[in-house]
């Protein structure tokens, strides 16, 4: 019985161990912020209407974020060649702290969209008029990496 258990231990020690590895992340480096990527391409003949909700209703929104601590930061990039008349024209980002503050951000978001827009109704009808203007290309999660000098 006692050979059965020290035999399971062991076993599941060894199938586990690159999960644990995994978990605790790379001895190469330290893990740091999660920032979201989006890559947009603004619609032909809509880049003023772009910008300007950008200006009316994103950049409010991101500084209310930001100040409650909800987001680390937030840029927004522009690319000046194309490779095809579908790529990105636009790149922006938008920062956190780690991955924890993405547990019900939602939820915590929530009271910000709505004090900026007003009502539920307001906020979806933003959202529907900004798809006329642009599409979403793509959008990712990636994880800022700090190289760990000395290993």
């Amino acid at each position: 019985m006692r050979k059965g258990s020290l035999l399971s231990i062991a076993l599941a020690t060894v199938l586990c161990a690159p999960a644990l590895e995994a978990q605790a992340g790379s001895p190469n480096t330290t893990p740091g912020a999660v920032t979201r990527v989006t890559l947009v391409r603004i619609n032909p003949g809509h880049g003023d209407m772009f910008w300007q909700d950008i200006r009316q209703n994103s950049l409010p929104i991101w500084e209310e974020q930001k100040r409650r601590g909800l987001i680390a930061d937030y840029s927004v990039a522009t690319k000046t060649t194309t490779d095809d008349p579908k790529d990105w024209n636009v790149a922006i980002t938008v920062s956190y702290k780690n991955w924890a503050v993405l547990d019900n951000f939602g939820a915590r978001n929530d009271s910000v969209t709505l004090g900026h827009y007003g009502t539920a109704a307001a906020r979806t009808a933003a959202l529907m008029a900004r798809i006329q203007h642009s599409e979403v290309v793509s959008s990712f999660l990636i994880r800022n990496q700090t190289v760990n000098i000395w290993r």
